[in-house]
C-alpha cells in the first residue's frame, strides 16, 4: 500500500512540475507579447486607438495566464501538504525555497492603460 501511495505521489510530481513551469513561462511570453503589441504601435507612430480590440484581448489573456499560474502556485501549496497526510512523511516539491503567500484580491494582477 505505502508503494502504491509513493508511485502516485511521484506519478504527480512528475506531471506537476512541468506543467507549473510551463504556465510560469506563458504567463511571461503573454506579458511580453502585450508588452511588444503597446511598444510596435507606439514605434510605428499608430494612433492610440489603432488595435484597440487586439490589445484588449492580450491584455485579458496575460490576466488570465497570471490568474492560472497563481492557481498552480495554490496547488503547489496544497499538494506539498498531501505526502504527509497519506503517510509518505516529508517530501520536496520543487526548490528548497517555500511556497510563495498568495494574497487573493477578487481582481486581475494586470491593467491595460490607454
Amino acid at each position: 500500500m505505502l508503494k502504491q501511495r509513493r508511485a502516485a505521489a511521484d506519478a504527480v510530481r512528475a506531471t506537476f512540475l512541468p506543467a507549473e513551469h510551463a504556465q510560469d513561462q506563458a504567463a511571461i511570453r503573454a506579458a511580453r507579447c502585450l508588452a511588444t503589441a503597446l511598444e510596435a504601435r507606439a514605434t510605428a507612430n499608430l494612433p492610440l486607438g489603432t488595435g484597440v480590440d487586439a490589445i484588449a484581448h492580450l491584455c485579458r489573456g496575460t490576466a488570465l495566464a497570471v490568474e492560472a499560474r497563481q492557481s498552480f502556485i495554490a496547488a503547489h501549496r496544497a499538494l506539498s501538504v498531501l505526502p504527509a497526510d497519506i503517510g509518505l512523511g516529508v517530501v520536496a516539491w520543487g526548490d528548497s525555497g517555500g511556497c510563495p503567500d498568495i494574497e487573493p484580491t477578487g481582481r486581475a494582477s494586470l491593467a491595460a492603460v490607454a
